[in-house]
C-alpha cells in the first residue's frame, strides 16, 4: 500500500470513527429519564468540541502522537492527529455517562480539560506514544487501557465522590427511549470498525483480521449477555443485548489486531458474562451510582480485554505483535497486567485529586431543585420532550 493509499484509508477510517461520538450521545440519551435527555446527549458532543480544540492548540504534545505537535500548527498535518483526537474525545464522553442527571456542565468542561491533559494524554503516551509501557512491550491495539480502563476507573471514582442522584435506589429511573439507544449502538458498531480496523500503519491483513475480530467479539458478548439474562430473569431485554454488544466492543479493543477470530469469540463471551455480573450484582451490592454503568462496562471490559490479549495474542495473526501466554510467552501476559494496574492506579489517583480540588472553584453537581426539575430545563432552558 502506498503512502497515498494509506492516507485515503486513514481518512475514511477517521470519518467512521467520528460516528462513535454521536453514537455515545444517542446510546446514553435513550437510557436516562425524559427530563435529562438533551443534557445527556450534549455532554459527549461537548467532549468532542473540548478535546478537538485542546489537541489543536497543543494537547497532543502531552500524548506525543504522530502527525501532531509543531508540524500540525505550522502547516503540514497527518489525519492521524484527528484520528487520535477522536480517541481522546471518546474517552471523555464515556466518563460523562457515570455522572449524568446531576452534573454541572461548567464543572464537566473544567474537569474534562484537566483530565484530558493530565490523565488521558500521559496514558496515551505510555502505550501509544513510545512511553514506558510501550517499551515494556504492552499491547493495546485500539484503546482497551488508554480509552476504556482510564475512562471506566475515572467514572467510578468521580461517581462515588460526586454522590448519587436524588432518589437513587428508591425512585424508578427507567430508560426514556430504547429505540434511540439502538441507533446509538449501531453508530458505535460502525465507528468501532473504523477505529479498531483503521490503524494507519497496519498491513491490510492485520486490518482485515481486526475487523473480523470486532464483529466476532461483539456478537459473542451480546449472545452471552442475552442468555445469562434470560436464564436469570426469564426474559431477554433489548437493553441487555445492546449492553452485550458494547461490552464485546470494549473487550476486543486492545486485542483486535493480535488475536484470531475464535479467540475473539472467547473474549466476547467473557466480556458479556463479566460485565453482566458487575452491572447487575456488584453495583447493587456496593451501592455506588454510576448512572450508565461506565465502570461496569468499560473498566471491567477493558481490563478483561487487556488481560485476554496477554493470553490469546499470536504472531501468526500479527507478526508485529507478540505471542501470549497460551502461545508459549508468559512475559506478554505479565506486561499486560502491569499496564492495567498502572492505568487503574494513575487514573484513580489523578481523578481523586481533581474531584477533590476542583470544588474549590466550581461545584460538581447541580442544586437539588435543578435536579428535580431536570437537567434540560435547569442547565439549558430546553425540553427534549413536550
Amino acid at each position: 500500500m502506498t503512502d497515498s493509499d494509506r492516507t485515503v484509508w486513514l481518512l475514511l477510517s477517521t470519518t467512521l470513527v467520528m460516528l462513535t461520538l454521536p453514537g455515545v450521545a444517542l446510546f446514553y440519551g435513550g437510557m436516562v429519564r425524559k427530563k435529562n435527555v438533551l443534557n445527556t446527549m450534549g455532554l459527549p458532543l461537548l467532549a468532542l468540541v473540548l478535546v478537538s480544540i485542546l489537541w489543536l492548540v497543543g494537547g497532543d504534545l502531552l500524548a506525543v502522537v504522530p502527525g501532531g505537535g509543531a508540524d500540525a500548527r505550522s502547516g503540514p498535518v497527518s489525519p492521524f492527529l484527528v484520528y487520535q483526537m477522536l480517541a481522546g474525545a471518546l474517552a471523555l464522553a464515556l466518563v460523562a455517562g457515570a455522572l449524568v442527571e446531576r452534573l454541572h456542565v461548567s464543572f464537566f468542561l473544567l474537569f474534562g480539560l484537566l483530565w484530558s491533559s493530565f490523565v488521558y494524554s500521559p496514558i496515551a503516551h505510555w502505550l501509544w506514544g513510545g512511553g514506558w509501557l510501550a517499551d515494556l512491550g504492552s499491547l493495546d491495539y485500539a484503546g482497551g487501557a488508554v480509552i476504556h480502563v482510564s475512562a471506566g476507573v475515572t467514572a467510578l471514582v468521580a461517581a462515588v465522590m460526586v454522590g448519587p442522584r436524588k432518589g437513587y435506589g428508591r425512585t424508578e429511573m427507567k430508560p426514556n427511549n430504547l429505540p434511540l439507544s439502538v441507533c446509538g449502538a449501531a453508530f458505535l458498531l460502525v465507528g468501532w470498525c473504523g477505529f479498531s480496523a483503521g490503524t494507519g500503519t497496519a498491513p491490510m491483513t492485520t486490518v482485515t483480521g481486526a475487523f473480523v475480530s470486532i464483529q466476532a467479539a461483539a456478537a459473542a458478548a451480546a449472545l452471552a449477555w442475552t442468555i445469562v439474562e434470560w436464564l436469570q430473569r426469564e426474559k431477554p431485554t433489548l437493553l441487555g443485548t445492546l449492553s452485550g454488544v458494547v461490552a464485546g466492543l470494549v473487550a476486543i479493543s486492545p486485542a483486535a489486531g493480535y488475536v484470531a477470530p475464535l479467540s475473539a469469540v472467547v473474549i466476547g463471551v467473557g466480556a458479556g458474562g463479566l460485565c453482566y455480573m458487575v452491572v447487575n450484582f456488584v453495583r447493587p451490592i456496593l451501592g455506588y451510582d454510576d448512572s450508565l454503568d461506565v465502570f461496569g462496562m468499560h473498566a471491567v471490559g477493558g481490563t478483561w480485554g487487556m488481560v485476554a490479549t496477554g493470553l490469546f495474542a499470536s504472531t501468526a495473526v500479527n507478526p508485529d505483535g507478540s505471542d501470549g501466554l497460551f502461545y508459549g510467552y508468559p512475559y506478554q501476559f505479565l506486561v499486560q497486567v502491569i499496564a492495567v494496574l498502572a492505568v487503574w492506579a494513575f487514573s484513580g489517583l489523578m481523578t481523586f485529586l481533581l474531584v477533590k480540588v476542583l470544588p474549590l472553584v466550581l461545584q460538581p453537581r447541580v442544586e437539588v431543585e435543578a435536579e428535580v426539575m431536570g437537567m434540560d430545563l435547569a442547565q439549558h432552558g430546553e425540553r427534549g420532550y413536550s
